[in-house]
């Protein structure tokens, strides 16, 4: 009889311990869980930024784009009007010669 409550003992012992790696392992799970589920928020977050960062590195391109169209234009007209004094120029020599 005492050989069975010893053993009974030892058995309940091991359901304590088991229920409490039970109950460490839950807590440890739910501590994974919440990281995970901050992993994926901040993931979210940072995919958003990137695609926002894209966009203005987009539009920035195309706002680059213009600004050299632009650049060309002017350097054209400002061609074209030291070509018209240079031609102004000659003709007023050759007239005043």
């Amino acid at each position: 009889m005492d050989v069975v409550l010893q053993r009974l003992g030892e058995l309940e012992e091991k359901v304590r311990e088991t229920l409490a790696q039970l109950t460490q392992i839950r807590g440890e799970r739910e501590a994974l869980v919440a990281k995970v589920a901050t992993l994926q928020n901040d993931l979210r977050s940072q995919e958003q930024e990137m695609t926002a960062l894209r966009a203005e590195r987009d539009r920035e391109a195309s706002e680059a784009t213009h600004l050299r169209a632009e650049r060309e234009e002017i350097r054209s007209k400002v061609e074209g009007m030291l070509g018209e004094i240079v031609r102004l120029e000659a003709a007023v020599q050759g007239t005043g010669a």
